[in-house]
């Protein structure tokens, strides 16, 4: 069974370095790479050497799989359509494609030979959810169109279900053109025209595809938001993506996760952050006060005495809904002076105002003062 934590897997410790983490990969890449290891599950084990550096690599990735975990980081729910379609499929966080890196390791012509069935296209979809379901997770589904194999023909493009190799390319799907110039002999490679670069031409056109094998329909993902994803992230689900040639995988869908902003609160790592206000004598005495979470539960904080405008208050637990330990609510303070007092509110700050030992000013009677002077400055630090 192959490790699960992408350390495991590159065999390196969680303080590694780049230089560190890049040898590893190179060494277990060329060991296990398909072309050269023909023991069983190399193949399988070369795209999980992959996946392990293409996160760990990069060190924005690399940042949030350490934070969130690698169950979290990984796998959210199993995908599945909403009507006909048949597809299975897993259900990750993914976030970069794996290219072939033969030609880097061990240089490179390319192959030759007969063509193989080439796997379908991936898709991309945006989606905008709310800061509400990356707190806590939710459950949405998406609607797409995309290629499916065809029913009628189970993908062969033929009425009988039958293929033959194209005459025209020797079923490589590719035809060879050779041009003589003054420098020499240049051949060029292009698509077959006649079998459209599949190499297998069927032996009678479908009616229901007219030969391609596959059709445009249109489908309803349920996907799962896992909690923590973050604005930008990608989801992937497996199989979803166009309809590959007759005997290869279909593309990948994957769904950009875009957060709205939220009224109330604004989301620091795993950490949400909401404003409240509090009088002038609230913040020197002290004061309990509610506030409402994401969740719109209410919960009481405590504001201690003298604290100071801007201030960050705690709330444990009631951030992100991680697995693991939360996130915290971070609530800041701002101290809000009240612009118009009534006589008996004047009188109390006049006399405050004498035991500070602080001249009133001429303006005060007008309605200026010092309470001004107090609200034009902290309304000038607001953001």
């Amino acid at each position: 069974m192959a490790a699960q934590d992408y350390y495991e897997r590159l065999g390196i410790p969680r303080t590694a370095d780049e230089k560190e983490i890049r040898k590893a990969y190179r060494n277990l890449a060329r060991q296990y790479h398909p072309d050269v290891c023909k023991e069983p599950g190399a193949e399988e084990r070369f795209k999980e050497i992959n996946e392990a550096y293409a996160t760990l690599s990069d060190p924005g990735k690399r940042a949030q799989y350490d934070r969130m975990g690698h169950e979290t980081f990984t796998n959210a729910s199993k995908g599945s359509y909403a009507g006909a379609g048949g597809f299975e499929g897993g259900f990750s966080s993914e976030f970069s494609g794996f290219g072939d890196i033969f030609d880097a390791f061990f240089g490179g012509g390319g192959r030759q030979g007969t063509r193989g069935p080439q796997r379908g296209a991936d898709l991309l979809v945006r989606m905008q959810v709310s800061l509400e379901e990356t707190v806590a997770g939710a459950e949405r589904e998406v609607e797409i169109w995309h290629t499916e194999s065809c029913s009628a023909c189970d993908g062969t493009g033929s009425e009988t279900k039958t293929v033959t190799t194209c005459p025209q390319c020797g079923g490589t799907g590719q035809v060879r053109q050779a041009t003589q110039s003054l420098f020499g002999q240049f051949v060029r490679m292009s698509t077959c025209s006649r079998c459209g670069g599949r190499g297998r031409i069927p032996d009678q056109p479908c009616r229901t595809c007219g030969g391609a094998g596959t059709q445009r329909v249109r489908r309803t993902v349920k996907v799962r938001i896992p909690a923590g994803i973050e604005h930008g992230m990608r989801l992937r689900v497996e199989g979803y993506g166009e309809a590959g040639d007759y005997g290869a995988p279909s593309g990948d869908l994957y769904i950009e996760v875009h957060v709205r902003p939220h009224e109330r609160f604004a989301r620091i790592g795993d950490n949400l952050e909401t404003v409240i206000e509090v009088s002038p004598a609230q913040a020197v005495l002290g004061s309990t006060v509610e506030v409402r979470t994401i969740d719109d539960r209410t919960v009481e904080l405590k504001v201690p005495s003298g604290v100071q405008h801007n201030t960050a208050l705690r709330i444990p637990g009631e951030g992100v809904k991680r697995r693991g330990r939360p996130g915290d609510m971070l609530v800041r303070v701002r101290i809000a002076v009240p612009r118009r007092l009534s006589d008996e509110e004047r009188e109390h700050y006049e006399r405050i105002l004498e035991l500070e030992g602080h001249a009133r000013s001429h303006d005060e009677k007008k309605g200026g003062g010092i309470l001004s002077d107090i609200a034009d400055f902290l309304g000038g630090k607001k953001e």
